[in-house]
């Protein structure tokens, strides 16, 4: 049996103070030192093991119970990695195209340089199959379901909220939104459910709308709209909570239910674009009119200091998206010229792509968003006088542009549409294209489907008897009883005026006819 002596002595120090020698444990092996401070070492790594396995974080900056945090994701222990592979790029059924190894003996870069000129070529070969305008106020947001690539939803500045399946014309959907003051700045879908769709508007709500007549359900208020509204909301679906930024740069999570779990000022200003990562579930960036872009971790998100990395901008930041191929790229959209590319892992400045988009208050700002089978961005065009390169009559077209060889590969433009189109974006499978030009809904396809599309609608036009010059249809659009409150201010306004002129005409008959009497 091992005996144990403990001796503790008491000297004087060099300042006179009274000084503890270590306790000394003897064993038959030797002796063996334990001081005071391996003991305050071992306590140390006792809590810190404690709270490694707790599994749910709690935030510091709100008061908020370890249980009922839903971001049950664990800590990082390891630098964050990004997964950097491609997947396979399907683009129709007759046409897959495998952009990794080596496919029938051909080697890599050959093969991307032969899909990215099959894309290309399918762009550039797009025409308008169908318009519609079912609002009376501009587009201001849209949103393709994630894995229907034939609906869509989008949002107006009068609060209107329009569920479309584009396979369909006839099959819509529509909720009356708050008219002025109702603008949504940002919509989503809903994970659980293809009819509802969540949206962040100036009402000063995160509103949860169901299309199929239900009421809605407010996941956030500011109970102050006048001051405090939301200008940006993304959802997790896999860790099923909702992300939503305001005017003066606070951020919060809340729960499916509208629970809020955090909230903190990161911003000094309006945060105007808020998205997760589409590879890593832990990963969120926001841009904002502070100039600058932050790249957040979820699990370790605290106060502006917590950032993993801030992108600095020269202008106002209208939005930020990862790229839809591999997530590994970040697409920045300033108020002024610049088209921004940024690179993971460290998110260094690839490029700079120089492209007129300018701010103005009365039209809804310009975004660029990314194709969903190749790096291509595409942006509306607003033709600036001060850029180099303008010249008179220049058109307003949607752009696409080439990130690695900052080239505009393809334009679109219509004759009938010669508006300009602030808002564009493809579906899940890259070959169809919303875009919003005011009021209108342009819904790009390739020319051989665009032709079927509008046969078949002029066939159901006759089938039923109608008049085509008349308000019900159109040769490509496909105009629903909802879209015509657009025209009826159109015709009441013509109706006035009208009447006005008749009235002026009557009036001057009149007094040439006094005039000869005399």
């Amino acid at each position: 049996m091992p005996r144990k002596r403990k001796e503790e002595t008491q000297n004087l120090g060099k300042s006179g103070r009274k000084t503890k020698i270590p306790k000394i444990t003897v064993d038959d092996s030797g002796l063996k030192y334990i001081t005071y401070a391996q003991k305050l070492k071992r306590k140390k790594d006792q809590s810190e093991k404690e709270k490694e396995e707790e599994k749910i974080p709690s935030h510091d900056c709100c008061e908020v119970d370890a249980a009922d945090t839903l971001l049950g994701l664990k800590p990082r222990a390891l630098p964050f990695t990004i997964n950097v592979a491609r997947p396979s790029y399907t683009i129709s059924s007759n046409l897959t195209l495998q952009l990794h190894g080596y496919t029938m003996g051909i080697p890599r870069k050959s093969l991307y340089k032969s899909a990215t000129k099959c894309v290309i070529d399918m762009l550039s070969d797009m025409q308008i199959s169908t318009m519609t305008s079912p609002f009376n106020r501009r587009v201001t947001a849209m949103d393709w379901h994630p894995t229907n690539p034939d609906v869509v939803v989008v949002g107006s500045k009068g609060g209107d909220v329009f569920w479309w399946d584009t396979s369909n014309i006839e099959k819509q959907k529509f909720h009356q939104g708050k008219g002025s003051g109702g603008n949504i700045q940002a919509v989503k879908f809903w994970p659980l459910d293809e009819c509802k769709v969540v949206s962040a508007g100036l009402d000063g709500t995160v509103s949860l709308h169901d299309l199929n007549g239900k009421l809605s359900f407010v996941l956030a208020d500011t109970m102050n709209f006048y001051d405090f509204w939301y200008c940006s909301v993304d959802v997790h679906a896999g860790r099923k909570f909702v992300s939503a930024g305001d005017n003066v740069g606070k951020l919060q999570f809340l729960s499916y239910e509208g629970k809020k779990t955090f909230e903190f000022r990161l911003h000094k200003n309006k945060i105007t674009h808020c998205e997760f990562s589409p590879m890593e579930e832990w990963m969120l960036c926001t841009a904002s009119t502070d100039q600058t872009v932050q790249i957040w971790d979820v699990r370790m998100i605290k106060d502006r200091n917590s950032s993993m990395c801030t992108l600095k901008h020269e202008k106002p930041v209208n939005s930020a998206h990862f790229s839809r191929t591999n997530g590994c790229r970040l697409l920045t959209t300033d108020q002024c010229n610049q088209v921004r590319v940024y690179l993971a892992p460290e998110w260094h400045l690839e490029k700079t792509i120089l492209h007129p988009h300018r701010f103005f208050q009365h039209i809804t700002p310009i975004k660029a968003t990314w194709h969903p089978l190749l790096d291509l961005a595409v942006i509306g065009r607003y033709p600036d006088p001060n850029f180099a390169g303008y010249h008179e009559n220049e058109l307003r077209t949607i752009d696409i542009i080439d990130v690695d060889s900052e080239k505009v590969v393809a334009r679109l433009h219509d004759p009938s549409a010669p508006g300009l189109v602030c808002v564009n974006k493809f579906n899940p499978a890259g070959d169809t294209l919303l875009s919003g030009m005011g009021v209108n809904l342009l819904l790009w396809r390739k020319k051989e489907e665009a032709a079927k599309i509008q046969e078949s609608f002029m066939s159901k036009l006759s089938g039923r008897g109608l008049d085509r010059s008349s308000n019900q249809g159109q040769s490509r659009t496909g105009r629903s009883g909802q879209s015509l409150r657009a025209n009826d201010k159109l015709k009441k306004q013509t109706e006035t005026s009208e009447n006005k002129q008749t009235k002026t005409k009557l009036n001057v008959k009149t007094t040439k006819e006094n005039q000869k009497k005399k």
